[in-house]
Formats: C-alpha cells, sequence, structure tokens
C-alpha cells in the first residue's frame, strides 16, 4: 500500500474534480465577483455508492448490550456477577427472611449458581420476597406487557405460591403476575403482567418475587430470571434502542465488536459457541474487555437479527488468534481457531443441512443470513510479534477462502503475506476540526489495492457526565463521511464508534446513542448519521464546489430514478450562500426538500434534553440553477426531484485496468495474452509483463467519441476488440467501440459492444467474451493501470525543460530549474542531465539518477524536491519514482509522484516540487500549474 494521501484529485472514474477547492475564507464577493457555486452533472457518475457505505460497530461496551440491547430487565440474571449483587431480600408486613448465593443443587452445568431465599418468618399478611434493582434502574412504561420468565424451585414445607411484580422502590405496585405453586424440583416458570396507563415512565423501579405470606422454614432458589417488555420484532433486543439505529438506515453492523470479541485472555475472549442454544444453557463469560459480566443472554444470532432484521449486513468478524493482554497464539496452536472461525461461519450462512447450520435452524432461523464481509480479528497492529502476517492472516484467509470462496475477507492490520480485500482504517480524535482535515483522506488512495473499511471513527468529546458529543464534532464527522461516500469506489463502507452507551456506566467517552433504563437519546453525531443514511442515492455524481472556504465539504448523489440529494458540512461560524447548478438534466421538479441539522456547536443532547441538536425539514423552491444559504455550524441535505439519465463518466488518454467482480474472481484483471483478451490474477508483485498485459490506455470511442475503446499498453494501436463470442486484440473501429452503462446492483461499469447493443464484454471461466446480457460477469471495477506510466519514455542519458526552456537540475541538492546552454559551465550541464532509469520502486515507472553524482536520486521530501544518496530504505525507493504521463499541456510528460498520484513534478519560481493541483502548499498554487507540470526531453547537456 502506498502512504495516506493529503490531498488528492484523482478518482476512480473521473478527472472532473469533487470536493472543496481551497479559497481561502469566503466572503460574498469572491475576486471575480462572484460567491460560491456548487456545481453537479447529475447524469455523470463517478462510482457508485456501496449498500454498506454507513453503519456501526456494536459490541458490549458501555453495557451497550448486557443491559443495553439486550432487552432483559434484570441484572445478574444468573447470580454470576459478584455473586447476588443486585439483588436483595424484600420483607412487609412482619415477614422475614434472608438471600445467599447457593451452588449445592445446580440447574446445569452451564449455570451453578442459585440465588437462595431463606424464608424465615411468613405469616398470612406478611411478605418475604426478592428484589432486583436491574441496570442502573428497572425502566418501566404505562400500558406495557412484561414477559417474565425464571427457574425456580423449592426445599422444606414450602408449599404455596408466588407473586411477581412490578414496583417503584418505595412500593407502589404497577403489574403482578402470580405463580400458584413451586416444585421441588428445577422448572421453568413464565408469566406476563401488564403496567397500568397511569404508570410513570421512570427508572426508579424493581422486579420482585415473593412468597406472600407461606413458607416458613423453607427456602426458594431462582436461576435465570428475565423481564422483558415487548422487544424489536421479537428478537429479544431492546426496541427503542434499535428504533433509533434502524432509522439511519444502517447498511452494516460491525459485529461483535473490537476489544468485547478479543477479551482479556483467551478463557475471556467472545467464543460464539457458548452464546447459542437456550439461555439457560449458556455460561456467560467475564467482560473484561470492559469490566462487568456478560450473561451472553443477546448472542451470536442477536447480533444477525440485529442486522437482518433492519435491512443491513452483518459485518462478521472473528476471534484470530489475538487477546489484549497481548497473547498471541502460537502456530502450531492455531488451527482450532481457525475451525472454530470457520464453524461461525457456517452457523450464519450454511445450509440447514450443514452441522452448525442445523443448530442456527434449531435456533429457530432456518435461512441463511446475508453475510458477505468476514474480519479476521481486531485492530492487529497491537501484536508486535509480527504473527498476524506471518501466519494468522494467511491461516485464517486460506482456510476461509477454499470454504467460501465469495466472502470478502477484511484484515485488521497491514498485511503483504496475502492478497487482501479490505483494510480496517481506525479514526478518533478529541479535535473537531479533525475529521474536516480527514476529508481528502481517500480521495488518492491506491485503485489497485485493498478497498477500505473504516471500522471506527468518531470525535472523541464527550464530557464525564455525557457520553455524547457535541454538533461541532458531528459536523467535522459529516465532512468525513463526504469524503468516504465520494470515494465509495475504494470505501466500502464505515461503522461510527460506539454505537451505545448506558448514562450511569459509560466506558468510551463518545457515543451515537446514549441512554437509561426507560429512554434513548440521539446525539448530533447520531442524527449525522441518519441525515446521510436518509439523503443518499445511488451513484456519485461529478460535483464540485468553488468559492467557499475549504473547510465547507460537499457531496452530489442520485437515485436511478433521479432523485438527487445534495449534502453540505458547514464547520465554519459564518453561513454560506452558495449557487447550486444542476447539469444534465432535462428537468427539475420545484418541490425541494432540506433537512438542516444546526445549533450551537458546542450544544449536545441528554436524557432531559434530547432534542436540543435536532434536524428540521423544510421545503424550497428547486430548478436547474437556484441559490441556497447553508447555515453557519451545519449540516445540510437538499433533495431535488430531476429527470435525468445516469451514465458512467471515465477518464480518456489515461492508462487504467480492470477488475473482476464476480465472486471466486476478484483477483483477477483483464489482460491480453498472444492476441487474445483474457483474464489474470495481477498484483503488485506480478512479473512486469503480466502488469504491462493487464494495463489499457482508454480511448474516445473510434467509432463513437461518446463511447469508448480499450487500447492495449503492450500493443500499441491494438484494441480490445470483438468478433464473435471471442475477445482479441484489432483495429476495426465498430468491433473495438464499447458503450460504458453502470454496471449490475449499481457498481462498477459493464461494456456494452457499439455495434451489438444487447451484448457485454464478460468474465468466463478465467477468460473474457462477449455475453448476451448484462450480469455480475460483466460488471468490472475501474483501478489505476498496473503499468503506471501512460507514455513510453527511452532510458539513458536525457535533460528536461519546462515551458519557460529552463532545464531541470539540482543545485546543492534541491532540485531547481535555471536556464543552460552550451556555454554553460560543465558542472551546470552535469547538473542538468540526468540517467533515466527503471523506477526504484517499480519498474513500469522512471527514476533520475545523477549523472555527476551516480548513486544520487531525485527524490521527494517534505513535497520539495532533492537529490539524495540511495538507501535500501522503501520509503526513498518510491520518494523517488515518477511514472510518465501525457504532459498536462498537451505536450511532452507529465511526472506523476509514485506515492501520491495526485502529485506531479512542477517548476514555480525556479525550484521544484512535487505539487496537486489546487492543494494548501507553495507548489499547489493553482495558477500555472498545467503548464508548470508539463516537461519537454530534451538532449543531455553531458554525456
Amino acid at each position: 500500500m502506498h502512504r495516506p494521501r493529503l490531498i488528492a484529485t484523482m478518482l476512480a472514474l473521473t478527472l472532473l474534480g469533487t470536493g472543496s477547492t481551497a479559497a481561502g475564507v469566503w466572503s460574498a464577493s469572491a475576486a471575480d465577483g462572484s460567491g460560491p457555486t456548487l456545481t453537479a452533472d447529475v447524469s455523470r457518475s463517478t462510482t457508485g455508492v456501496n449498500k454498506t457505505q454507513f453503519g456501526d460497530i456494536v459490541e458490549d461496551i458501555n453495557h451497550s448490550v448486557e443491559g443495553g440491547l439486550d432487552a432483559n430487565l434484570v441484572r445478574n440474571s444468573t447470580m454470576k456477577e459478584n455473586g447476588v449483587s443486585s439483588w436483595s431480600a424484600v420483607t412487609s408486613g412482619g415477614g422475614a427472611g434472608t438471600i445467599a448465593l447457593d451452588t449445592t443443587r445446580p440447574l446445569n452445568s452451564a449455570n451453578g449458581n442459585a440465588l437462595k431465599l431463606s424464608i424465615t418468618a411468613n405469616a398470612r399478611g406478611q411478605r418475604v420476597g426478592v428484589a432486583n434493582s436491574g441496570f442502573y434502574g428497572i425502566g418501566l412504561a404505562p400500558s406495557t406487557r412484561y414477559t417474565t420468565t425464571f427457574f425456580a424451585r423449592s426445599d422444606g414445607p414450602f408449599r404455596g405460591g408466588l407473586t411477581v411484580d412490578l414496583e417503584s422502590d418505595t412500593g407502589t405496585v404497577y403489574a403482578k403476575a402470580p405463580v400458584h405453586s413451586v416444585n421441588s424440583t428445577w422448572t421453568k416458570y413464565s408469566l406476563t403482567m401488564t403496567t397500568a396507563a397511569n404508570t410513570p415512565v421512570s427508572t426508579a423501579n424493581r422486579f420482585v418475587i415473593s412468597a406472600d405470606g407461606v413458607g416458613a422454614g423453607s427456602s426458594l432458589y431462582f436461576d435465570v430470571v428475565t423481564c422483558q417488555p415487548p422487544t424489536y420484532h421479537d428478537t429479544g433486543l431492546r426496541k427503542d434502542l434499535m428504533d433509533k439505529l434502524a432509522a439511519t438506515r444502517p447498511g452494516f453492523f460491525r459485529i461483535p465488536g473490537g476489544n468485547y470479541l478479543e477479551g482479556n485472555t483467551l478463557s475471556t475472549r467472545f467464543d460464539w459457541k457458548t452464546t447459542i442454544g437456550p439461555i439457560e444453557n449458556r455460561p456467560g463469560h467475564q467482560n473484561d474487555a470492559w469490566g462487568y459480566w456478560s450473561t451472553d443472554q443477546a448472542g451470536i444470532k442477536s447480533y444477525l437479527d440485529m442486522a437482518e432484521q433492519t435491512g443491513s449486513q452483518p459485518l462478521l468478524a472473528v476471534f484470530a488468534g489475538y487477546t489484549l493482554d497481548h497473547t498471541v497464539v502460537p502456530r502450531d496452536q492455531l488451527a482450532p481457531y481457525v475451525q472454530d472461525a470457520l464453524d461461525e461461519i457456517q452457523y450464519a450462512i450454511g445450509s440447514p443441512h450443514t452441522t452448525w447450520g442445523a443448530k442456527r435452524a434449531a435456533d429457530g432461523h432456518p435461512a441463511p443470513y446475508d453475510v458477505r464481509y468476514v474480519e479476521i480479528g481486531n485492530e492487529d497492529w497491537f501484536d508486535g510479534t509480527g504473527s498476524y502476517n506471518s501466519y494468522r492472516f494467511p491461516m485464517f484467509h486460506d482456510a476461509i477462502k477454499a470454504a467460501y470462496p465469495q466472502l470478502q475477507l477484511v484484515a485488521s492490520a497491514s498485511v503483504s503475506s496475502r492478497s487482501v480485500d479490505v483494510i480496517d482504517d481506525h479514526y478518533y480524535s478529541g479535535d473537531t476540526s479533525y475529521f474536516t482535515n480527514a476529508a481528502h483522506t481517500y480521495d488518492g488512495t491506491s485503485r489497485n489495492g485493498p478497498k477500505h473499511l473504516v471500522g471506527e471513527y468518531a470525535t472523541t468529546n464527550g464530557s464525564n457526565d455525557n457520553p455524547t458529543g457535541t454538533l461541532a464534532g458531528a459536523i467535522s464527522e459529516a465532512a468525513f463521511m463526504t469524503g468516504m461516500v465520494r470515494n465509495a469506489d475504494v470505501v466500502v463502507g464505515a461503522s461510527y464508534a460506539p454505537a451505545l452507551a448506558d448514562v450511569n456506566n459509560f466506558q468510551w467517552p463518545t457515543n451515537e446513542i446514549a441512554f437509561d433504563a426507560a429512554m434513548s437519546f440521539g446525539s448530533p453525531s447520531y442524527w449525522v448519521q441518519h441525515i446521510f443514511g436518509n439523503n443518499t442515492g445511488d451513484y456519485v455524481v461529478s460535483s464540485s464546489l468553488t468559492g467557499a472556504d475549504a473547510a465547507v465539504n460537499e457531496v452530489v448523489t442520485r437515485t436511478a430514478s433521479g432523485t438527487v440529494y445534495v449534502t453540505v458540512a458547514n464547520p465554519t461560524n459564518s453561513p454560506v450562500t452558495s449557487q447550486i447548478r444542476l447539469n444534465g438534466t432535462t428537468s427539475v421538479r420545484p418541490n425541494g426538500t432540506a433537512t438542516v441539522l444546526t445549533g450551537d456547536p458546542n450544544a449536545r443532547n441528554s436524557i432531559t434534553a434530547p432534542n436540543t441538536i435536532a434536524p428540521t425539514t423544510a421545503a424550497f423552491t428547486a430548478s436547474s440553477s437556484f441559490a441556497y444559504t447553508f447555515p453557519a455550524n451545519s449540516v445540510v441535505a437538499l433533495k431535488v426531484n430531476t429527470s435525468a439519465p445516469i451514465s458512467p463518466v471515465l477518464n480518456v488518454d489515461r492508462g487504467l485496468s480492470l477488475h473482476v467482480t464476480t465472486p471466486g474472481a476478484t483477483d483477477r484483471s483483464v489482460a491480453v495474452a498472444g492476441g487474445v483478451g483474457t483474464t489474470t490474477a495481477v498484483t503488485a508483485s506480478s512479473p512486469d509483463a503480466d502488469k504491462l498485459g493487464a494495463t489499457f490506455l482508454l480511448r474516445p470511442g473510434l467509432a463513437d467519441p461518446s463511447c469508448y475503446s480499450l487500447e492495449s499498453r503492450a500493443n500499441p494501436g491494438q484494441y480490445l476488440s470483438h468478433q464473435g463470442d471471442r475477445i482479441t486484440l484489432g483495429v476495426s473501429k465498430r468491433s473495438a467501440t464499447f458503450c460504458a452503462v453502470v454496471g449490475t446492483s449499481g457498481t462498477g461499469v459493464s461494456f456494452r459492444a457499439y455495434d451489438e447493443p444487447g451484448r457485454f464484454l464478460s468474465y468466463h471461466d478465467g477468460g473474457l467474451r462477449l455475453n448476451d446480457s448484462r450480469c455480475a460477469d460483466s460488471t468490472f471495477t475501474i483501478g489505476e493501470p498496473w503499468w503506471r506510466s501512460d507514455v513510453a519514455v527511452p532510458l539513458g542519458h536525457s535533460s528536461w525543460l519546462s515551458v519557460s526552456g529552463d532545464s531541470l537540475r539540482h543545485q546543492n541538492f534541491v532540485g531547481k530549474t535555471a536556464p543552460i546552454t552550451a556555454d554553460s559551465s560543465v558542472t551546470d550541464r552535469q547538473d542538468a542531465t540526468f540517467n533515466l532509469v527503471p523506477g526504484l520502486a517499480d519498474h513500469s515507472c522512471y527514476s533520475f539518477e545523477s549523472v555527476n553524482f551516480p548513486g544520487y536520486y531525485l527524490r521527494h521530501y517534505n513535497f520539495q524536491v532533492v537529490l539524495n544518496r540511495k538507501d535500501d530504505s522503501s520509503l526513498y525507493a518510491e520518494d523517488a519514482t515518477f511514472c510518465a504521463t501525457a504532459g498536462h499541456n498537451g505536450k511532452g510528460v507529465s511526472w506523476q509522484a509514485y506515492a501520491y498520484e495526485d502529485h506531479y513534478l512542477r517548476q514555480l519560481g525556479g525550484t521544484v516540487y512535487i505539487g496537486a493541483d489546487g492543494g494548501p502548499r507553495v507548489g499547489d498554487v493553482a495558477a500555472g500549474w498545467v503548464d508548470d507540470t508539463s516537461w519537454q526531453p530534451a538532449a543531455p547537456w553531458a554525456g
């Protein structure tokens, strides 16, 4: 992987700029007399938006599951959390009794602890029982039905019944139900009770089981006690929390979390097999990652149900042999954990006729879940032994790919030992400007490397008494989200973290949704997630914002039917009035809607003031060109209905690679071999010939310039063509022209034959052919060229001239330009002469070796170009490698920095930089960029 880019303009499918353009602080009148302008061509798609674009990581942190999503109101229901904590004896009317932990007659091997109630006095009119205080109270609501289950037995002379009730801490009963008798053997009891209409919404309540006036001198024993209100789609998950998560329309849930997956030790990891089946058979475990007991009554199936019931995908993480105390499972002991992961995947997606698929069916879900991504481990960059790259990831990767080739595997740390489908990136910062500044992080990311999952991100500015952040942090996150949507071809998804927190006990400072036992509220970050989830279309379209402060970020998307969403994050303290221009549409309906989140940037929501920061929606009059004012400190989504076709816009006269999207063949690229179109597996370490054969120059269509032709980089002047079903190299204009349409499921690109409009370039049995229908096999993604130089440049000694006629040279080991003539000194002529050699980092590019200092190469250092002696580091090799592209001014060569694809060798004021077009540095100024980055080869000044 290349290093992260800071500023970039290169997208996978387009040369048209997206995102903000730096212009200093915006004022009402820009230098050219116009204000900010946001322009979008709604008919031209740069990439498809992923179904998994936004989601959440859900792990048991902050009591987000135990006491949160798990709707059981009873805490310590199995008596394993510090003995009988959360339980107390309840007596009245002279009744007397005590409680204690009992292990003499266990319920079963999984649950051996019981709550013992010893009744010492209990006559008519008296009461003796046990009370549970819940998770910082028992949340009650009016007119609500509660279902209770528990296991109980009796000994001694007890022959009576029980009363189960929900009551205030002071004894006011809101609902109750009887149990007529209790046996001397363990028996499961189930009952329901309903609160009255005047029951207050509160947490100052308790759950009570009492023996009324009977049983003196005997004992009662209880285990696995539950009490639940109605749950979300009968999943056992707390309804108000799930309703809030579902309202953001998440694309995925990353489950079962991060540190919770690993545990501090091997014995306290998330052992999924102990979390399935009847809850009374689940032993639970100490959640030592976050400091409390987990009953695992919400187990792996609950996590999978959570995703399915919200219409999202489970992104399943499997334990990969590393724990938080830095235990690493040795290579020769890892195989059982690999098998455990395979079993877990089989439980999730296997046929009900498989071993673990049958157990899933027995748990009530015969159909497989929709798992498409599996993450191997969590934050394995903390493993300093190198085991993740050397054997842990490879062992899991190879076994899972062999059994389930359709799955995309996510690496939690950098890996070179295997080809990686997706890499997991995590970002946190307490600085509310951090994510605004990171909005362009993925603009220049390699399109040939792994995709990226932003598995965790958040502005961490919660307070000691409120586990949620401010509006300022949320707006900053929104800016980052615009960049992730613009780069949806490489960012497959992003999950805000963490999703949930109990306001009474939280271990992480800033969370999306907070709750107590009765109520919940969304943070400003929650509302940002809600805005994006409900106001993002199927395709990203070409857009640009000019004349506004660089901190203002935008993204424009649309649906297939023509609904356009313009989303803008304005973190500044000034409103921005911009002209909105929607090009490429035949009509725009006037009934637009604006969803606006704004307010005091330091404000946050709370249990008592849940809507201090919340979005509003209002109508506005839309057209193909209209003005709109984005308030200070705001996130705004404009929704406009248009009539516009949609087609991909591709980057002509530049190199590219085409990647197969067929499951099980995603490591293959379209290539030519022996004059025939085929596919082959290509990686960064492939032989030069393979890279060259899998690279094409995209040209305007030979038969129609609105379509495209694919010129073989290895065979200049030859184009991919079809002859019947066969794909070969040729020059026939009609058979070598293909028109681009959006790929299946709204992603990628399909290439329709120009002269046979019903047929498409398709992957077939390891090769290529023309297919009669558009399907997954005819969908490709666009990548960077494997052979990175678009033009061939002769090796050997040469000199290079800027547009002004000055020569590229080094002076005092710094890159400069200066006039050089035949009369210049020998030293000056030598300084302006370079030995052009194959790139030190990649032979498809070039490196400039000094003639008079052999072993010294031009490289960029801190964005300035210097002459340094070669060392053996990969950093030096990348910095000293430049790829040849057609000159930006239509002449000569532009030299692209290998490690920063949006930066080019540039002269400015006699000094040489690597510069981007319009970035923040000296060498990035937009004026003169095209000419200053174009170089003409010349005869060497020195031999």
